[in-house]
């Protein structure tokens, strides 16, 4: 038995020896570099989001966002921020050249910072200037900077420079530092040369570097996630949803609608597993609309497709305020197109249904008893005084008159000069001298 036993401890020594240094390599030994540059926008959180999420299937020592920027859309930075403090992995921020506006939000956002010769962070003034965004930026800021470690004050200078920063910026100047400078402020751990350089700042110099760049996809991402392009979508969406509903069939246009729907849930910051609920909501409002083709007049069916169709792409435009103006422009510019396009689509097979198709008129023998225009120049005479209104005799019928001014006396013979629908006017007949 201790023959056996033996044999299986050494087994499984040897099998911790073979395991155990591979596991360890694997996780130790990659570091996620994504390379920011250029104007930030939505193909640039779009790479951060992709770079994170590779880097933690990976499990990295460590996240580096090389930046080199000018700065960009304030909305994509904030994005960049909260996805970059989300992550478990150590982030560092390497200014391979300048950190500017956006760019020094995103710096601000890793817990160190390092940071190339001759490069410079900061000048994060917002355009428009006005004191809202001052005030705004400037809160997010400084607590971006207090929760990563980094001087707060500082970065208020960096966007509102009423007081500027003793020694660096005067009261009215809005603060940019050097690398010198920001090592001098304790803004930045360092200086290198090169990324490699700046990891062996940290004992990971010897880390296998894994690059990424945008790709074809970040960039159609940051495409879709313009606001003038989702308001397109949202209106070709209702558009396809309206022909559907004219043409009265489950065809094309609910087709094109869920493929619309489902590049702009693609093209969101969500996953695709936290967008199941908005998927199903959109999905299930063509079937109630479907459902209001099908019994036409029901109408329940109808209100509970177009509040589950409004409020599922008012989630997939991201749930606020600039939801609210994407979802109500494409509303407008549908209505305007289908206005257009609506008049050359053929007869609706609905209205086909609905509709009265054997018409009461004239040339079949049809009358309207709220039709006068046969009392037109005939004469008669008044049974009531008009003042200026009365009953009159044509023939044999009493019809509803009204003079033309003066009031007219009973038993005065009178002529239709007008009639205006229902509205006979009448003037008395001249007396021959």
């Amino acid at each position: 038995m201790n023959k056996y036993w033996r044999l299986f401890w050494g087994a499984l020594l040897v099998l911790l020896c073979f395991c155990m240094p591979v596991r360890m390599a694997w996780a130790a030994d990659t570091v996620h570099v994504i390379s920011i540059s250029g104007e930030i926008d939505g193909s640039q959180a779009a790479l951060v989001q992709r770079g994170i999420e590779e880097a933690e299937k990976s499990e990295d020592r460590a996240i580096v966002i090389s930046i080199n920027t000018l700065g960009g859309r304030v909305d994509s930075a904030l994005k960049i921020r909260d996805m970059l403090q989300h992550t478990n992995i150590p982030t560092m921020a390497y200014v391979e050249s300048r950190a500017w506006s956006a760019g020094a939000l995103i710096a601000l956002s890793c817990r160190h910072i390092v940071m190339a010769p001759g490069s410079s962070i900061g000048a994060a003034e917002p355009i428009p200037n006005t004191e809202k965004n001052i005030a705004a930026l400037k809160s997010e800021f400084m607590a971006t900077a207090e929760k990563n470690g980094h001087n707060p004050a500082i970065a208020a200078a960096m966007v509102d420079k009423t007081d500027g920063y003793p020694g660096y910026a005067e009261a009215g100047k809005i603060l940019s530092l050097s690398d010198s400078q920001a090592r001098a402020l304790n803004m930045a751990d360092g200086t290198a040369d090169t990324i490699s350089e700046a990891l062996a700042l940290y004992s990971l110099g010897d880390s296998q570097t894994i690059y990424e760049d945008r790709n074809w996809r970040d960039a159609m991402i940051g495409v879709l996630q313009n606001e003038y392009v989702r308001t397109l979508f949202i209106t070709l969406i209702l558009v396809a949803v309206l022909v559907e509903i004219k043409m009265a069939g489950i065809g094309i246009g609910i087709i094109t609608a869920i493929i619309l729907g489902g590049i702009l849930v693609l093209s969101g910051d969500e996953s695709v597993a936290d967008s199941l609920k908005v998927i199903g909501a959109f999905i299930s409002s063509f079937l109630f609309i479907a459902l209001e083709l099908a019994s036409p007049g029901v109408g329940i069916f109808g209100l509970v497709g177009v509040l589950l169709l409004f409020g599922s792409l008012f989630f997939m435009l991201g749930a606020n305020v600039d939801a609210v103006y994407m979802l109500a422009g494409g509303t407008v510019l549908a209505i305007i197109v289908f206005y257009f396009i609506g008049k050359k689509l053929p007869k609706s097979r609905l209205l086909d249904k609905i509709s009265l198709k054997n018409r009461s008129t004239v040339d079949k023998g049809y009358s309207s008893q709220s039709d006068k225009s046969g009392y037109l120049y005939q004469r008669g005479r008044t049974i009531t005084i008009l003042r200026p209104a009365g009953t009159i005799r044509i023939g044999k019928e009493r019809v509803d008159a009204v003079s033309n001014g003066a009031f007219i006396d009973r038993d005065v013979d009178v002529r239709v000069i007008k009639v205006e629908g229902t509205r006979v006017v009448v003037e008395p007949v001249p007396q021959r001298k």
